[in-house]
């Protein structure tokens, strides 16, 4: 009980902190309404029935209704406002609030926690839940005031007329209280057997909508099918577990409404009351009548109390989800550790070995190697080698199993991983477009831009707007995209820079071609000014001419750079300073172009294989 009440205030702490007036108005709210409730159905209509049966003046009680009118009428104008307005503009705030957090913590966590299928399950229902848990946060707090004002108020006139009568009522809270939690405790169970198929009806869904996969499911109808069995499967598997806990619903559900509910308060308590009233005559009519008016609301605000407690409970496995995910500590801490000395220096591998998990096997083994400054290196290998994985350690997105990596002298563990990192400019082989302008997919390379510091750079002296910094920032996207190879298809846009990538928000925006898009990818890494280049790739998509214009840009923006080059066509690595071939996470071969062709081993066969579509120097 005491977590669930600290995942609670967890949840308060966020919400004041953020928009204290709704707050402190939101529970506001919940008073006046009942007390509204209560100064009408209970004080009114007994005073009005108290008249009658009391032969008291008419006008006496024409003046009570006319107080109640007023009354309500200036409640109006503030209710409307809260609820049509205030409200609109306050959850939008909260929820950005919780969500800023998680995608701050998202962009900090450890790549290996994403390989993880559980803490991913767990990250992805976090995420889901974010607003959910604030809407049902809110209502809880909304319950709770109206809860408590309906008891206190309706409460205070039970004890005073009929004492006796709200044994009932308690008797009734007692036990949907219990039930209540065993209900959502089941429900609760239930999601989280269930949250695995839904993101695997999720993952069928996109396919089928996304316009990435629209070709290919046109030209594989096989694949679709396959999906729609998988689609069948889960949505099977959902449903058998809905039906394994739907007996015990249906009875804990049956207790929870005609037990608790229509048995004891509409059939014992009503039979009480009349008793009382007719039989033992220590209840006036008008006195009664407003007892048994009342009994729904008395028993609404005793099985809302019920009701929170097992809400809050369920709400809590939430925001623990959510709790345990802001709370992880990064074991690659980005804000701890020393800045890079300036400039280009060696890196340098000793023994690396990894293992994504530690039951796996070792995808690299004993790795070592020296580049120097400027030095241009070539990896190669088949599907499978360990490239992209050595890539991945050299950016310290990942840190070896055993054995360092060394900068300018230094293991790279000492530095700050985000001051390494804007060292390195990489092209992904599996580079994504991101829905902004083709100006902002470029410069999103930029450190400063990443770091969210450019309104700090923009000011002038005098404070004002420096207009020539976005200049400067447009220029350089240009200059890129030139470099890049996409200076013709650039000038062809109508929009140049402001042209929106992909039109899934922008009717107007454009779906690049493949070759396009990794054109913009490289662009980005020619933009950032870094001292080692990867290139994972690059030329994938690319049509020769275009593969061969790219080299000759790369040598241009490489000179004094650190480069590696991930390829499978040889093309892009023979111009490499140093190759070296990767097989079965290990280095099989190393050598330059000719030395390793005159040794006639794994490189030279991969040559011959791929020989026919190249010119031999």
């Amino acid at each position: 009980m005491k977590r669930v009440l600290q995942n609670q205030l967890f949840l308060w702490r966020l919400c004041f902190k953020t928009c204290p007036g709704y707050m402190i108005y939101f529970l506001y709210d919940g008073f006046r309404y009942q007390g509204i409730i209560f100064l009408e159905h209970v004080l009114g209509i007994r005073y009005v029935l108290h008249c009658a049966e009391f032969h008291e003046p008419f006008w006496k009680a024409l003046l009570f209704i006319g107080v109640i009118l007023l009354i309500n009428m200036i409640q109006i104008v503030p209710d409307g406002y809260f609820i049509h307005g205030w409200s609109y503009r306050a959850k939008p705030k909260l929820y950005k609030a919780l969500k800023e957090q998680m995608y701050q913590k998202a962009a900090d966590i450890d790549l290996s926690c994403y390989d993880d299928p559980k803490y991913y399950n767990d990250f992805v229902l976090a995420v889901a839940e974010a607003e959910s848990s604030i809407d049902r946060f809110l209502t809880m707090c909304n319950l709770i005031v109206q809860a408590i004002t309906v008891i206190v108020t309706t409460g205070a006139f039970y004890i005073a007329t009929d004492a006796m009568g709200i044994m009932f009522v308690l008797a009734s809270f007692v036990l949907r209280f219990l039930i209540s939690r065993v209900i959502n405790k089941l429900n609760y169970e239930v999601r989280l057997k269930v949250n695995p198929l839904e993101r695997k009806r999720n993952y069928v869904s996109r396919v089928f909508y996304l316009n990435d996969y629209a070709k290919e499911l046109r030209l594989h109808p096989v694949v679709g099918e396959e999906l729609e069995k998988e689609f069948e499967e889960a949505n099977d598997a959902i449903i058998e577990e809905q039906k394994a806990v739907g007996i015990k619903r249906m009875w804990l559900n049956f207790l929870n409404s005609y037990v608790v509910g229509d048995f004891i308060m509409d059939g014992l308590y009503i039979t009480y009351l009349v008793f009382q009233a007719a039989v033992l005559h220590t209840v006036a009519y008008s006195d009664a009548v407003v007892l048994f008016n009342r009994t729904g609301s008395l028993r609404r605000g005793f099985q809302n109390m019920a009701d929170v407690f097992p809400m809050a409970q369920e709400n809590s496995l939430y925001i623990e989800k959510i709790r345990a995910f802001l709370d992880y500590e990064p074991k690659m801490d980005v804000t701890k550790g020393e800045s890079v000395p300036e400039g280009n220096a060696d890196l340098s591998l000793e023994n690396i070995s990894f293992a994504y998990k530690e039951d796996a096997g070792e995808t690299l083994k004993n790795i070592s190697l020296k580049v120097k400054p400027g030095e241009k290196v070539a990896i190669v290998g088949y599907n499978g080698a360990g490239k992209t994985t050595l890539i991945k350690l050299l950016m310290r997105l990942y840190d070896p199993t055993e054995g360092k990596i060394l900068y300018h002298g230094q293991n790279i563990k000492e530095f700050k991983p985000y001051d390494y990192r804007r060292r390195i400019g990489v092209v992904f082989q599996d580079y994504q477009m991101y829905g902004a302008n083709l100006e902002e997919n470029v410069i999103m390379a930029d450190p400063a831009f990443a770091a969210g510091q450019l309104e700090n750079m923009v000011q002038s002296e005098d404070g004002d707007v420096d207009a020539s910094f976005f200049e400067k920032l447009k220029l350089g996207a240009v200059c890129a995209l030139e470099r890049a190879g996409f200076g013709e298809r650039y000038k062809s846009l109508d929009k140049g820079l402001d042209t929106q990538v992909t039109a899934e928000f922008d009717k107007e925006g454009v779906n690049f071609s493949g070759g396009e898009s990794q054109k913009i990818a490289i662009s980005r890494a020619f933009y950032k000014d870094a001292d080692i280049l990867i290139m994972d790739e690059p030329s994938s998509a690319l049509d020769p001419i275009a593969e061969y214009e790219l080299n000759k840009a790369m040598e241009s923006a490489a000179k004094g750079k650190t480069v590696f080059y991930i390829s499978h066509r040889l093309s892009t690595t023979r111009d490499a300073d140093r190759i070296i071939l990767l097989e079965n996470g290990r280095i099989a071969e190393e050598g330059t172009h000719e030395s390793l062709l005159a040794m006639n081993g794994k490189y030279a066969e991969m040559w011959r294989v791929q020989a026919g579509r190249y010119e031999t120097a």
